[in-house]
């Protein structure tokens, strides 16, 4: 009897506990040093190539960040070949292909250079190479528990050669799948450096994590949306620099970091590969990347 009584008096104390984690918080952050952000992720394709530039804002400022309008821009190839990034007044700074030109080609060496108020601000990357997309498969999927319709896959062998990285990109209908938990990036063909995947057909889920996710379609109410016969499907197979992914995968964790509960770990900037003169920390991520693409219309 007396072990009863014990366990109703945890159950009352878990009550009062859970309740009161039902009670708003206000946190008060102070204001942190202000830092430059370079959205710096352009391509080989013969295409209008765009970086960005912004400030830093506080982690609770919902708003669009202030793009920054008064730095010079430009890319350096290996051979030396300049290109000027002009701004547009709204923290864009835009280098224009004309005929057909390109930044360059697989295996080219960049150097990125920005001066924002004296400041110098570099990084350098190289033009790797990129698998192409064999094939994109479809199958309609029952009895897993969280979807019941069209899922799609693709079919992609890394290349050989250890340490090559990707980041996969999937468009619904031209629209982007740009969710955290949507973000695909893979090591050689697998997660990280450890899988020793050189060489393989990307492992599941990677070749999976191409079906879109909730949020992106409001009318599903399973955490995995399907698609339909008639949607088009797009997928890109972006390469990226070993500091790119590294960084994109901190980006994911941090994104993904409340799903953690009581072991969620302490939100920080992530850092990229740009330095600057002053000895600033600098935001961002510059890559120059080679794409390969597949497209289907679902049956």
């Amino acid at each position: 009897m007396k072990a009863l009584h014990y366990i109703y008096i945890i159950i009352i104390l878990g009550a009062i506990t859970l309740h009161s984690c039902e009670d708003p918080i206000d946190v008060e952050l102070e204001d942190a040093e202000t830092l430059v952000t370079v959205d710096g992720w352009i391509n080989g394709n013969a295409e209008d190539q765009t970086i960005r530039l912004t400030s830093s804002q506080p982690y609770f400022n919902n708003s669009f960040a202030t793009g920054i309008n008064n730095a010079t821009v430009k890319v350096i190839r290996g051979d030396g070949q300049e290109f000027i990034f002009t701004g547009d007044g709204d923290g864009n700074y835009v280098w224009g292909s004309t005929a057909g030109s390109t930044l360059g080609t697989v295996g080219d060496e960049f150097k990125l250079e920005i001066n924002v108020d004296g400041d110098i601000l570099t990084s350098e990357t190289e033009l790797y190479r990129v698998p192409i997309v064999d094939s994109i498969y479809q199958e309609f999927v029952t009895d897993m528990g969280f979807i019941d319709g069209i899922m799609i896959e693709i079919l992609t062998r890394d290349l050989p050669g250890v340490g090559d990285t990707y980041w996969i990109k999937t468009f619904k209908n031209g629209v982007y799948l740009n969710k955290a938990d949507e973000i695909n990036i893979a090591y050689d063909a697998g997660f990280d450096s450890g899988a020793e995947t050189d060489g393989f057909v990307f492992i599941p889920p990677i070749r999976f994590l191409l079906n879109p996710f909730e949020d992106d379609d409001p009318t599903d109410s399973i955490d995995v949306a399907s698609y339909i016969s008639g949607d088009q499907v797009r997928v890109e197979i972006h390469s990226i620099s070993n500091e790119a992914f590294t960084f994109m995968e901190t980006m994911r964790d941090q994104l993904l970091n409340s799903d953690n509960g009581i072991f969620a770990e302490p939100l920080a900037n992530t850092r990229g590969n740009i330095t600057a003169s002053s000895g600033k920390t600098v935001l961002g991520v510059f890559n120059v990347a080679a794409i390969s693409a597949e497209e289907r219309v679902i049956d």
